[in-house]
């Protein structure tokens, strides 16, 4: 709350001109800026005396405009009465004039530099559209326009242009303004038939810090916002012409009501629209938008108080039907009921089912991979008498390996001297036995144990080896030239790698063009293994794109493989 000493509404009520009706200010400048601002608009009108009076003081009758000032939870809004007003009791007042004000603002000062740098980066890129488009015929700075209507009235925009045979004139908006200089040049303008484009450097789209001269401009242009950021900028200078950022408040339904979301888009002037009845340009015609949702509003609230009004209209009969209805709804419910039993029966006979099968296909896997490996086995149980715990993993069941592997280094073991011989002297072993590529196989899981113990003692390493694993695993198959861990040949596994639609994998895809350089050469690679010539095309492609590159696991695959030196 704000309390007595900062409450700035001094001014309770005023009475409405067109409508007769009382407005209370707590209640009418808490409304949204939508609302209210085009209000501001109309006080500024009528003070200029281009329209009758709208809005004066109940206690006095004198005009009154909307300003704003800060509070104690933000910018707050009220009434005040005009400068120039007679005598009001509960009149608020300032020592300066709004002459003072302005001089003190603008005179005697020189355009800033950033004001200075964004005329001259529209004229430019008026006069790129006017080389290469077209479409432009005509752009000046700060070229004098006289009033058609007045000879004496004249106005300097920072920049004229003619688009398409309409007059356009671009003021830059930079620093604060009174509402009165702005709509006394938007009717200057539309006066001498000339299209008013308000430009900003930034514009705030949360609604507490906008300027009241950012709102003034706003919501006078259609709830329009023309921004030349760095964006734009850049935009304009690729595409030869001017581009704008337009911020503007696309109106949605919710709820049988209207709300606003805020939308961006970067637009050059030709895909504007001008409305050439109040000489205003924009993107995106708000207004039009928003009747077009109020109608589709006041159809649902039809529709739905229609179906209220059929609804109480059945009411009775549906209360006659009611105990009818019940019965049959409770014969469906156990007939229901009845079906949902028998379907669980024979879902858990399914379930049941395919346990079994399940069970005996992880059996016949087991068996296979001990067949497979029975060599392995047999050395196993023969050249070691006591096994490890490291050694005891490969004798846990086929679909356990993985986690044990997991578990046992996460629990901080320390491979002894027995451990590191045994997996030297196996990885060897089924290295040279190797023959078939297999998801699973010994050497593969010698391959991850290998992996876990070079990096057992680097933390950061650990926490990034579940992210990059079939990864290194992959670099592995190059440096071996056999393909462990995966069921592809070596080319499939190179091109599953240089598959742009993947970008994870394809942000990998330099180290795994490092791996094949350094441990098998791309050109031998190329005639032994890349028969048809795609992955050397491949290869081209990427080495002259700019694709983006992973690097955040260098460390821990400089670590694993030190001659790759990535």
């Amino acid at each position: 709350m704000i309390n007595e000493s900062q409450n700035i509404r001094t001014i309770d009520s005023v009475l409405n001109l067109d409508t007769g009706k009382i407005i209370y200010a707590n209640t009418f400048l808490e409304l949204d800026d939508h609302i209210v601002f085009p209000f501001r608009e109309k006080c500024q009108d009528a003070y200029k005396k281009k329209r009758e009076p709208f809005l004066v003081c109940e206690v006095c009758g004198q005009m009154v405009q909307i300003s704003g000032g800060k509070g104690i939870n933000g910018k707050i809004k009220y009434f005040k009465h005009l400068k120039d007003s007679k005598d009001c009791p509960i009149k608020t007042d300032t020592k300066l004039s709004r002459e003072d004000i302005l001089r003190g603002k603008f005179n005697g000062q020189q355009e800033g530099a950033l004001h200075i740098e964004t005329k001259e980066l529209i004229y430019n890129f008026l006069c790129l559209n006017k080389e290469t488009k077209g479409e432009v015929s005509f752009a000046k700075k700060e070229m004098v326009i006289k009033s058609e209507r007045d000879y004496l009235r004249w106005k300097k925009p920072d920049v004229t242009s003619i688009f398409n045979d309409k007059k356009l004139a671009f003021e830059i908006q930079l620093a604060t303004t009174f509402l009165d200089v702005i709509c006394e040049r938007q009717h200057f303008y539309k006066e001498n038939q000339s299209f008013i484009f308000w430009i900003f450097k930034k514009f705030e789209i949360e609604a507490d810090k906008q300027r009241f001269t950012q709102k003034d401009i706003f919501y006078s242009n259609n709830r329009n916002a023309f921004v030349l950021d760095d964006e734009a900028i850049r935009l304009s200078s690729l595409n030869n012409d001017l581009f704008l950022l337009c911020q503007y408040q696309q109106p949605i339904e919710k709820e049988e009501k209207i709300v606003y979301e805020w939308q961006s888009k970067y637009v050059c002037i030709s895909e504007l629209l001008f409305d050439e009845e109040h000489y205003k340009v924009y993107y995106f015609d708000v207004n039009k938008a928003e009747n077009e949702i109020t109608n589709i509003i006041e159809k649902k609230i039809a529709v739905r108080k229609n179906e209220e009004k059929l609804f109480k209209e059945e009411e009775e009969k549906l209360r006659l039907k009611e105990i009818k209805d019940w019965e049959e709804k409770q014969r469906k419910i156990k007939a229901e009921q009845e079906k949902k039993h028998l379907e669980e029966i024979e879902r858990q006979q399914e379930l049941e089912k395919y346990k079994t099968q399940r069970q005996n296909e992880i059996a016949a896997e087991q068996n296979n991979f001990k067949n497979k490996n029975a060599l392995f086995f047999e050395r196993l149980e023969k050249n070691y008498s006591v096994l490890s715990p490291m050694q005891i993993i490969f004798k846990s069941k086929l679909h356990e390996i993985d986690s044990r592997i997991d578990e046992l280094f996460k629990n901080g073991y320390e491979p002894n001297k027995n451990d590191i011989t045994f997996l030297n002297d196996e990885y060897n072993t089924e290295l040279k036995l190797y023959k078939e590529p297999a998801r699973v196989s010994i050497l593969y899981y010698l391959s991850i144990i290998t992996i876990n113990a070079k990096i057992r003692h680097n933390s950061v390493y650990k926490q990034q080896l579940p992210k990059i694993e079939r990864l290194l695993i992959a670099i592995l198959s190059f440096k071996e030239k056999k393909v462990i861990g995966y069921s592809y040949s070596l080319i499939q596994l190179a091109n599953y790698f240089f598959n742009p639609k993947n970008e994870k994998n394809y942000s990998f895809a330099f180290i795994i063009l490092k791996a094949i350089k350094t441990y098998y050469g791309i050109e031998l690679f190329f005639k032994n293994e890349d028969l048809k010539g795609s992955f050397r095309n491949k290869v081209n492609e990427f080495e002259k794109s700019n694709i983006s590159k992973n690097t955040e696991f260098n460390g821990l695959i400089n670590h694993i493989f030190k001659d790759l030196k990535l």
